[in-house]
């Protein structure tokens, strides 16, 4: 199992609470903000609204950067790990990159329209004439970011941790019997080839059987207890006599007499 890297794990917990903070924004705007202001006046609106966008413009631009780089580090260290497993096939076979490409470009749309909704350029005007209208298109945007990074998790488990019978394995043939894609090194703990990091296959006696981590025949030959006879032979069994005198043939010169 892979030590947890503190790095990578700062880089994941920021991607999170800058996607919160993105979002939940939106969340505000649409359903709390919009509303409680159709009552007020275009003047009060319009104050209203400056005052927000001076304020949460910094926030969104921190969002937007955070997100860009902290996306971009995790895709390049997992996808690093992930083209080992089964020799690239799985990359290719989950449609992995296919579907970071997706959340990507969604990903900039919302980004496109959350900058205009603070913005005050002439060029996205037409943005904030009509809020309403556009926060929703972003809020459901970045819900489809959301749901494909849901998926997208999905596959960091890698391919199923199972026996894989490849040919270098020697067609599933391990150490330690006739197992279904045995892992390397016999009857011991061992990790499957084309497996994720971390993950073990299953080891022992055939298909289906987990062998107890690290035990192996001198294992089991250790905790028999001090002085107990081995467990293929009998304690009750006695040994053979000699034939004794009595019962060997007679001479034949006996036989003549």
């Amino acid at each position: 199992m892979r030590s947890i890297d503190i790095s990578l794990l700062v880089f994941r917990w920021l991607h999170i609470l800058a996607a919160i903070v993105a979002m939940g924004g939106l969340v505000f705007a649409r359903f709390a903000l919009l509303p409680a202001l159709e009552s007020e006046d275009d003047q009060t609106r319009g104050r209203i609204h400056e005052a927000i966008r001076s304020r949460w413009l910094k926030w969104v631009i921190g969002a937007i950067t955070v997100l860009l780089v902290s996306g971009l580090v995790n895709f390049l260290v997992f996808t690093g790990d992930a083209i080992e497993w089964e020799n690239g096939e799985w990359l290719k076979r989950s449609r992995y990159h296919a579907l970071f490409g997706i959340k990507f470009l969604l990903a900039m749309v919302v980004f496109f329209f959350a900058s205009g909704l603070v913005g005050r350029g002439a060029g996205t005007q037409w943005i904030r004439d009509k809020r309403s209208t556009w926060l929703t298109v972003t809020l459901l945007t970045a819900l489809a970011v959301v749901m494909v990074s849901g998926w997208m998790r999905q596959l960091h488990t890698g391919p199923p941790r199972q026996a894989l019978s490849t040919a270098d394995d020697g067609g599933g043939m391990g150490g330690g019997g006739m197992g279904g894609g045995m892992p390397e090194g016999g009857g011991g703990e061992g990790r499957v080839r084309g497996g994720p990091p971390g993950g073990f296959g299953e080891g022992g006696g055939g298909p289906g059987f987990r062998r107890p981590e690290g035990r192996g025949a001198e294992s089991r030959d250790a905790d028999q207890a001090p002085g107990a006879a081995p467990a293929d032979v009998r304690p009750d069994a006695e040994p053979a006599a000699p034939a004794s005198a009595a019962e060997s043939p007679a001479p034949a010169a006996a036989d003549a007499r």
